[in-house]
């Protein structure tokens, strides 16, 4: 952690304010930190399949992760594979620093869509648009039915940041929150479940201004 200035401790000392909107929440037994609004890059390549014959294994090629693999292997996708559209909630363990959040308060819920190219994508429904509810990350598996997630958040203050701190215009930049999440599928596939962590950063990218963990469930948004 670098040196606080007095700019971060005037930060620190307003941190309900900085977009995790935790006071007013926290005292209603719920919490809210999570993403920031920024502009969606082009999509990445479609997967590349290598064509399987004569005894040769079938891979598949991506891009995000500059790797093959075999497509036996790959449960990214198919049938009780993580790719999807998830309704996702995070809940707190009660470790939150230096902000207190107690044990089983909601820290986020939303949507999230997990791509099979290794991207996902992130919209809270924990944050106001203004203050930033739009946010990607990459992932990878790392076992049978699981995968692991990093995911970058954009922090703002605006308006409509809980608890009303007054007009700002226009939205203040807070700094980046890095979140993790390692998540198991159920066999079914139309569930997972796991740990995730938060670390809310000042601008300057060093400065923790908050850390969150707690768990994560997800069940898998579907057409029927």
């Amino acid at each position: 952690m670098g040196k606080i200035s007095s700019g971060t401790r005037s930060i620190r000392t307003n941190l309900l304010v900085l977009g995790l909107g935790l006071a007013g929440l926290v005292a209603a037994g719920q919490a809210s930190a999570g993403c920031a609004g920024f502009n969606v890059p082009p999509s990445a390549p479609a997967l590349r399949e290598a064509p399987a014959s004569n005894g040769f294994l079938k891979t598949v090629y991506r891009p995000v992760q500059a790797r093959i693999i075999n497509v036996s292997d790959d449960q990214g996708s198919g049938i009780g594979g993580v790719v999807g559209t998830w309704r996702f909630k995070f809940v707190s363990d009660g470790t939150a620093y230096p902000a207190p959040i107690p044990f089983g308060a909601t820290v986020d819920f939303g949507t999230q869509q997990w791509h099979g190219d290794g991207t996902e994508i992130m919209i809270s429904g924990g944050r106001a648009p203004s203050s930033g509810d739009v946010c990607m990350g990459v992932w990878e598996k790392t076992g049978p039915r699981t995968f692991r997630l990093k995911h970058i958040a954009l922090a703002y203050v605006s308006s409509d940041t809980p608890p009303p701190v007054g007009p700002v215009a226009p939205a203040a930049f807070v700094g980046p929150a890095i979140i993790r999440e390692t998540v198991m599928l159920s066999p079914s596939g139309d569930s997972f479940q796991g740990r995730f962590t938060l670390d809310q950063y000042a601008a300057d990218e060093v400065t923790l201004l908050e850390h969150i963990a707690g768990t994560v469930t997800g069940i898998r948004f579907t057409v029927d």
